[in-house]
């Protein structure tokens, strides 16, 4: 069972901030932050926000790159009840103009570098009303953050916030149609952060955490909460850097890290990067967002000698529903066992519970479960069914308990009737010793309804050619699986978690011998 021992974010804020007060919270470049100074900056963002007619269960987006400010900022959202709406910072303006009317959203805080965008659309966003910025050399008709925080007292807030209020509204990638918000609560928060920290088994107070991943998904977002609640000093960065990786884990003595599988691809090919360095202090690496080749596990670990534990979550279910265990049998390839608090079940379209070893859609419940979706009654008919969130991902469980994601249910190929899971070839391709990087989607056919399209980025200073990737898969799958087409091309389309867009390739003009 989890407990959870606060009853919003405020309050765990405000004592977490009094137990570890002046332990370094944030490392951020040559900036370090303790955990009461921080909490100071906070309640001077939320003093000010209600000083300029924040109330309690208003959104309030906020587009801005990692930052202390930043992180400041959500924080100082959720103290003063209202709702934090995270901006992904690589949408055009046209998605951000969509996003502030959709969500309603009052007020947004913004960093300078953003302006031009928000000025291309601000006109068309009846309902956004104030805009804070970052910077040093804000607009006129703008709220300086600095200066808000700088004439604002530090006091702790005093606002009646329950646990089932609204915390964050996460927008999703929108992969199937126009993004969805997810509302989450301050319950689903701390609940999710509580079993997240019983999962991996961290020390209260003596972790170290390696933060680059874009604090506007909830994967850095829940990290940083996380963090605050357990006393972790977090070494956070604008964003991943190869060459600079394991210099910041030398230096900051990093205990675990969270990172998409482009990022350990990355590193691999780079390995001079950490020679000589003392990573000693590693416990173990963190994979997440999308499944990582078993291929590329193998190689990673074997090279640098860090242990990597795959998990698997989505923003629906707040960050994260089942880890490998830190300590205890791991298996690769596999997305672990449900995190502590959570159950998950493999069921088919009527809700019954599948055989162990056969394939049927992953569900998951828990107090990690979002709210819902903003103003969306059917797609949370959809997606929240008796109890479960239904994920859109096929999956089975084997004899031990130990859960295996096979692809996502809308990419599923249809090929002549046999259904065919794309990650199966990924996997393939990538043990290929001349392939960098593959991607397997289902392209229309008049006669089979679907066929199979490998798109293949070919390792550098190699030469590979289309029949050679076929006889690969021919000697390894069963015939129906094998790639009637394959492209070579020069990288793969990723959003900005490194996850691979496949429905991009899908859209692409599709080219008859591949």
């Amino acid at each position: 069972m989890i407990s959870v021992d606060s009853e919003n974010l405020r309050e765990m804020f405000d004592r977490k901030a009094a137990e570890y007060a002046d332990k370094t919270f944030l490392a951020f470049y040559d900036d370090n932050i303790t955990f009461r100074d921080f909490d100071n900056r906070v309640n001077r963002f939320a003093h000010a926000l209600l000083t300029a007619g924040i109330a309690k269960g208003d959104i309030v987006c906020v587009y801005a790159n990692n930052s202390p400010d930043a992180l400041v900022a959500y924080f100082g959202i959720v103290k003063t009840g209202a709702v934090a709406g995270p901006i992904n910072c690589w949408w055009q303006p046209q998605e951000i103009r969509y996003l502030l009317n959709d969500s309603r959203a009052v007020a947004v805080v913004i960093e300078s570098c953003y302006v031009s965008n928000l000025e291309q659309i601000r006109a068309d966003c009846p309902h956004l009303k104030k805009v804070i910025e970052i910077g040093e050399n804000p607009k006129p008709e703008h709220l300086s953050f600095d200066k808000a925080v700088a004439e604002s007292p530090d006091t702790p807030l005093d606002i009646d916030i329950s646990a089932e209020d609204d915390a964050f509204i996460f927008y999703t990638s929108g992969t199937t149609g126009n993004p969805k918000g997810v509302l989450l609560t301050h319950y689903n928060s701390l609940y999710a952060v509580a079993g997240l920290e019983k999962g991996l088994g961290l020390e209260k107070g003596e972790e170290v955490a390696l933060i680059f991943l874009p604090i506007f998904h909830v994967n850095a977002m829940f990290s940083c909460i996380s963090g605050f609640n357990g006393g972790v000093k977090i070494a956070l960065r604008q964003g991943f850097s190869a060459s600079e990786f394991w210099e910041v884990v030398e230096r900051y003595r990093v205990t675990f890290w969270s990172a998409v599988p482009a990022v350990y691809n990355i590193l691999l090919q780079i390995p001079e990067t950490a020679e000589g360095r003392d990573v000693s202090s590693v416990k173990f690496g963190i994979c997440g967002a999308a499944p990582m080749p078993v291929e590329t596990f193998r190689r990673f670990e074997e090279t640098f000698g860090v242990k990597i534990v795959e998990g698997y979550g989505l923003t629906e279910g707040t960050v994260a529903s089942s880890i490998n265990p830190v300590h205890g049998k791991r298996k690769i390839g596999s997305i672990g066992k449900p995190l502590p608090g959570q159950e998950i079940k493999i069921l088919d379209d009527d809700g019954n519970e599948v055989p162990q070893g056969e394939t049927g859609e992953l569900c998951v419940r828990g107090g990690n479960v979002m709210k819902g979706y903003l103003r969306k009654p059917e797609a949370n008919a959809e997606t929240l069914r008796d109890g479960w969130l239904r994920t859109g991902d096929m999956a089975y469980m084997d004899e031990e308990g130990y859960f295996f994601i096979v692809d996502r249910k809308k990419e599923m190929i249809i090929r002549g009737g046999e259904n065919i899971y794309p990650k199966e070839i990924d996997n393939l391709l990538y043990s290929h010793p001349k392939i960098l990087e593959a991607a397997v989607v289902g392209v229309p056919d008049e006669i089979m309804g679907e066929e199979v399209k490998a798109y293949v980025v070919v390792r550098p200073g190699e030469t590979l050619t289309d029949e050679e990737v076929r006889r690969f898969c021919r000697n390894n799958l069963a015939s129906f699986k094998v790639p009637r087409y394959v492209e070579f091309i020069d990288q793969l389309p990723k959003n900005i978690i490194g996850k691979t867009m496949k429905k991009h390739l899908r859209n692409q003009k599709q080219n008859e011998r591949g």
